[in-house]
C-alpha cells in the first residue's frame, strides 16, 4: 500500500529523447550512400542535362523577347563542319540534280524501231520517296502519231479574277499516243492523273492516211498539271521541271512548242504568260482541245509533273542560301531576256491596293526619293473582292506595315501590297526591287523565286506545320524564315482572318534583318 501512494505521490522521471532520427547502424563498405562519390562518377551525364536544361531555357526566353539564335547556329554549324554537308544536302535536293541522276539510269525502252526511227523511251525511277513520285515519267518520244479525239478533262468551275471560269484535268485514252511498235517491252502501269500515261499509247497503230505534221522542226513539250489553282506556288513543279528539260537536253526557248493536256492554265493567267514568253517561244501554246485531227510529231519530251522537284518542301529543311539551283537561275536568266522587264517604279501615292510606309513618304510624294532597302509586306487579301471561303487573310496589313517601318531607319522604305491583280511583268519587277519580302503563308509568295540573290523571304504563319515555301526559296539563293507568330483569327464575311501582335511581328523582322547585317554601316 505503501509502494502505491509512493508511486501516486511522487513524480516519476522518465527520460525522454528528443532526437526522432533513427538510430544509426554500421553499414559496410558496399551498402554505404555517398552523394559525391555519385556526382564525381556520372559528373558528365549530370552536366549534359543541366546544359540542356540551360539551352531550353534560354531558347524559351529569347523566343518570349523576340529573339532567336539563328546566327549562333549557323556559327557553330561552320565549327563543326555541319554546313559542309548542308551544301551536300542542298546540292542533291536540287531539280536538274535529280533528273541527271535519272536520265544517267538505265531508261525504259519501251519501244526503239531502228528502221522508221521511232521511239518511245521514258525514264521512271522506281524509289517511292518523296522525289521520285510515281506520277514523274520523264518521256523522249520521235516520230508518234496524236490523236486528240482520244481525250477528255474533268471540268470543274473555278472562282478566279472572273466566275465560273472552266478549267479541268486531263484523261488520256488507249490510242492518244501512236506507234507501230516492232519490238514493245512489258512495263508497269504507272498513275498519271485520273488514268495512267502508259495506258495511252497504242503500240499497233498501223498509218495509212498522209498526216500533217504538227509544229515541226520544234520539240513539243506535253504538260499537265496535278493542282487546281492556276498561279506560281501551285504551278511552279511543272515551270521549273520545263526549264530544267530545256537545259538537260540542250533545248533553246525558239525550238519549243507547248501542248497544255488540260484547261487548268488559261489564256491572261500569270503562268501562261511566263510558259508563252520564256519556254513557248517556238510558238504560242496550244490546248489540246483545240486540235481537231491526227497529227504526226517528230520530236516530243512529256514534262514531269508535280512533285519531282521541291517546291512543296517543309520548312524544317536547313537555309540553302547562297547556292542557287540551277534551274532557278535559268529562270530569272530566261525571265530577264525574254520578258523585258523594266525597273519597278514606286508611285509613292496609297491607293487600295498599295500602301507606303512612313507614312512621311505619301505626304511628301516624289520619285527622286532614294531609299537604301526595300521591304515588301505581300498583303493577302480577299480576291476577287466579295469572294467566300477564302483562309489566311491578312487581317492588320496596314499596323503591321505602320509599326515596322516606325521601328526602321528612316531610309528603309515599306511597301504594303496586294499582288493578285498585279499584271505578271509587273510582279516580278517589283520582286527584283525588294531586299525584304514577308507575309502571310500564300501562293504571294511563291513570287520569292524572282528576288535577287541576297534579299530574304520572310513566312509569318499561324500555325508551325503550314511553312511549305522556304525549301523552295532556298534553292533560288535566297535566306528563307518560316516564324509561328501569335496571332488572333476571328471569322469575318465566311472569311478567315488573321490579326497578328505587332510588335512581336516587327521584333522577328529585326532580328531576321539584323542576323543579314541590313543594319551594317558602308
Amino acid at each position: 500500500m505503501q509502494d502505491a501512494e509512493k508511486f501516486v505521490n511522487n513524480d516519476i522521471q522518465i527520460p525522454i529523447n528528443l532526437n526522432f532520427a533513427p538510430p544509426q547502424q554500421s553499414l559496410n563498405s558496399e551498402e554505404e550512400y555517398n552523394f559525391s562519390l555519385y556526382i564525381k562518377k556520372n559528373n558528365k551525364k549530370i552536366l549534359f542535362f543541366l546544359l540542356i536544361i540551360l539551352i531550353f531555357g534560354f531558347s524559351i526566353y529569347m523566343d518570349y523577347k523576340g529573339y532567336n539564335i539563328t546566327a549562333l547556329t549557323k556559327k557553330i554549324f561552320e565549327y563543326l563542319g555541319i554546313k559542309e554537308r548542308i551544301d551536300k544536302k542542298c546540292y542533291e535536293l536540287e531539280p536538274m540534280h535529280l533528273f541527271e541522276l535519272r536520265l544517267n539510269n538505265t531508261p525504259m525502252k519501251i519501244c526503239d524501231n531502228e528502221k522508221s526511227n521511232q521511239y518511245h523511251i521514258c525514264y521512271v525511277n522506281s524509289h517511292n520517296d518523296y522525289f521520285y513520285h510515281k506520277n514523274g515519267v520523264t518521256c523522249i518520244m520521235k516520230n508518234i502519231i496524236l490523236d486528240p479525239f482520244k481525250s477528255s478533262q474533268t471540268s470543274i468551275i473555278y472562282k478566279g479574277p472572273v466566275d465560273k471560269v472552266y478549267r479541268g484535268f486531263p484523261i488520256l485514252y488507249y490510242g492518244f499516243f501512236n506507234m507501230n511498235c516492232e519490238n514493245k517491252n512489258d512495263i508497269k502501269e504507272y498513275d498519271y492523273l485520273y488514268t495512267t500515261y502508259f495506258n495511252s499509247w497504242n503500240y499497233n497503230y498501223n498509218r495509212k492516211e498522209e498526216l500533217t505534221e504538227l509544229a515541226p522542226n520544234k520539240t513539243i513539250f506535253f504538260m499537265s498539271r496535278n493542282q487546281d489553282s492556276p498561279n506560281l506556288f501551285h504551278g511552279g513543279s511543272e515551270l521549273i521541271n520545263a526549264v530544267s528539260m530545256m537545259e538537260l537536253f540542250n533545248l533553246k526557248p525558239e525550238d519549243i512548242q507547248i501542248i497544255f493536256l488540260e484547261s487548268m492554265i488559261l489564256k491572261g493567267d500569270p503562268l501562261y504568260d511566263i510558259y508563252k514568253n520564256i519556254i513557248s517561244r517556238g510558238g504560242e501554246p496550244i490546248y489540246i482541245r483545240d486540235l481537231h485531227k491526227k497529227y504526226l510529231i517528230s520530236s516530243a519530251v512529256h514534262v514531269p509533273i508535280n512533285v519531282d522537284s521541291p517546291i512543296f518542301m517543309d520548312a524544317s529543311f536547313p537555309n540553302c542560301g547562297e547556292h542557287p539551283g540551277r534551274a532557278y537561275k535559268l529562270l530569272n536568266d530566261l525571265v530577264s531576256k525574254y520578258m523585258n522587264i523594266s525597273t519597278y517604279e514606286d508611285k509613292f501615292i496609297s491607293d487600295n491596293e498599295t500602301y507606303y510606309y512612313p507614312k512621311s513618304v505619301i505626304d511628301n510624294h516624289n520619285s527622286n526619293l532614294k531609299f537604301k532597302k526595300y521591304i515588301t509586306i505581300q498583303w493577302r487579301k480577299v480576291w476577287p473582292k466579295g469572294r467566300t471561303g477564302q483562309y489566311r487573310i491578312l487581317g492588320n496589313g496596314p499596323e503591321l506595315a505602320e509599326k515596322l517601318a516606325n521601328a526602321l531607319p528612316k531610309d528603309f522604305l515599306v511597301r504594303l501590297i496586294d499582288t493578285a491583280g498585279m499584271p505578271i511583268k509587273e510582279q516580278i519587277s517589283l520582286m527584283k526591287k525588294t531586299d525584304y519580302l514577308v507575309g502571310m503563308h500564300g501562293a504571294g509568295l511563291s513570287l520569292a523565286i524572282f528576288m535577287d540573290n541576297k534579299s530574304i523571304l520572310h513566312e509569318v504563319l499561324p500555325a508551325r506545320n503550314m511553312g511549305v515555301l522556304t525549301l523552295m526559296s532556298a534553292l533560288s539563293g535566297h535566306r528563307t524564315y518560316s516564324d509561328k507568330l501569335r496571332s488572333t483569327m476571328k471569322i469575318i464575311d465566311d472569311n478567315e482572318y488573321f490579326f497578328f501582335k505587332e510588335g512581336h511581328f516587327v521584333k522577328r523582322v529585326l532580328v531576321h534583318m539584323r542576323e543579314n547585317f541590313f543594319f551594317e554601316k558602308n
